[in-house]
């Protein structure tokens, strides 16, 4: 069950066994299969447990590398011939793992020095003949990582490349594989984390406690208070506009409304781009371009929608103009708020995650309202 659990839930569940429990489970099981579960759970644990089984797991040293890279995900043993070699020692190789040559689909060929010079693939292996030289048939590498690599930058080669299983690389020399499975961990693993970051909830769940919940979400919820107090500082500003027409207090929340939207709708897209590492050759200045021309061309449609409605609904043709003109702006910089921002968090060294919803949200809501409001000022005569 450790092994096929998330390596978050699985560290939460050897921690409350215990180090005497999870020892005595771990010692019913072969040593490859104890190591595989050692490294889904936190490095110190992992080592106090290791220490107390009767039968020791192989390459313990492992286990030194910080959970969430590329070292603690690798396992050591996979199947690699020399460069030199022929197709029958690759298979012989394979057929050396035992029970765990399910787990490899690639034979990785490997020069004198231990350097990564290519893989075969399982189908190549078997329709060719034995005595097929290796470096004949090989094929490059699409992607390898060093020992620490993070698991989230190992999740998005999996994704780019499309990779089954991912070479790992120390001072050189090809150190270990991490297999599909260890993979696939680490890509729920980083997708969990980066869905809570947006959330502004990392790290918790539901078996928290609820002080631990509540210090968790808190500050989060305080910089949001603090921001709408700086769309209501806006609105004040404004109260004599306000007072002479009081229907414009009914339509803020649909321009704030709507950019806050649009703005959620790009960053999302933009978030997504990045995780997924598909900005390569994408400068900054040329996406900003594009977004704000969506944003424009989003905004004039509603904004003749919009219009239409207050025309409609207060019968005030200046009404229904000024609403259509501070819906279009609004989404202009919805769109260029929901690209910018991410852009530059990244480019400081802040995950855009984390804080960009925030952001966006208040660019939409303050800038809305002074839109609205200060093109309603400047057309007060129109209007009453």
């Amino acid at each position: 069950m450790l092994r096929q659990m998330n390596p978050v839930q699985a560290g939460r569940v050897a921690a409350r066994l215990g180090s005497r429990a999870l020892s005595g489970i771990l010692e019913q099981v072969n040593p490859r299969a104890a190591l595989g579960v050692l490294l889904r759970i936190h490095p110190r644990h992992a080592r106090q447990v290791s220490r107390s089984l009767e039968q020791p797991v192989p390459d313990t040293d492992l286990l030194v590398h910080p959970a969430g890279t590329a070292g603690a995900l690798m396992v050591p043993e996979f199947p690699s011939v020399p460069v030199g070699a022929q197709v029958s020692q690759a298979l012989a190789s394979l057929r050396d793992l035992g029970e765990n040559r399910h787990e490899f689909n690639r034979v990785y060929a490997v020069e004198e020095d231990g350097s990564l010079a290519g893989q075969i693939t399982m189908v190549d292996l078997a329709l060719l003949p034995e005595r097929t030289p290796v470096r004949d048939v090989m094929d490059p590498v699409p992607a390898t990582v060093m020992v620490d690599t993070s698991a989230g930058e190992c999740a998005r080669l999996l994704r780019h490349y499309n990779v089954v299983q991912l070479p790992v690389v120390a001072d050189g020399r090809l150190a270990g594989v991490i297999p599909l499975d260890f993979l696939l961990s680490a890509v729920v693993e980083e997708d969990t984390r980066e869905m809570l970051n947006v959330g502004g909830v990392a790290g918790e769940s539901r078996e928290n406690p609820v002080l631990s919940a509540v210090r968790t979400r808190l500050p989060w919820l305080t910089i949001n208070l603090a921001t709408t107090f700086l769309a209501a500082a806006v609105i004040s500003i404004f109260e004599s506009t306000l007072a002479q027409v009081v229907i414009l207090a009914a339509f803020l929340p649909v321009v704030a409304g709507q950019g806050g939207i649009g703005g959620t709708q790009t960053l999302t897209m933009i978030v997504r781009a990045m995780a997924l590492g598909e900005f390569v050759g994408i400068g900054a200045p040329r996406l900003l371009a594009r977004e704000a021309l969506l944003g424009l061309l989003h905004g004039l449609l509603l904004g003749v929608l919009v219009g239409i409605i207050g025309l409609l609904w207060t019968r005030n043709p200046g009404l229904g103009l000024v609403l259509g003109l501070a819906m279009a702006g609004n989404m202009v910089i919805a769109g260029v708020a929901g690209a910018g921002v991410p852009l530059f968090l990244r480019r400081i060294g802040v995950d855009p995650a984390v804080t960009s919803a925030v952001v966006v949200t208040t660019f939409t809501d303050v800038f809305g309202f002074l839109l609205f409001l200060g093109i309603a000022t400047a057309a007060i005569s129109l209007l009453v």
